[in-house]
């Protein structure tokens, strides 16, 4: 009787795919983001909070290479 090896290899991220596998990702590096005054996501959150998740993450590839910003906020 025959045995089956399953291998499952994670997909390198790029900028080609990177909006397929993160939908939240903003590729285009724009800082167009919600200020802290109008984001009913952040309610409850002190003001020091706030400031931290205001902060935009940069996106990398495999290689550091940049390809996008994404919000703390997700």
């Amino acid at each position: 009787m025959g045995s089956t090896t399953t291998q499952t290899q994670t997909p390198t991220i790029t900028a080609e795919n990177v909006i397929r596998l993160f939908p939240d990702v903003n590729t285009s590096l724009a800082s167009s983001h919600k200020t802290p005054t109008d984001d009913s996501d952040l309610q409850g959150y002190d003001a020091e909070q706030i400031r931290l998740m205001d902060e935009v993450c940069i996106v990398l590839d495999n290689d550091d290479n940049p390809i996008g910003s994404a919000s703390k906020k997700v």
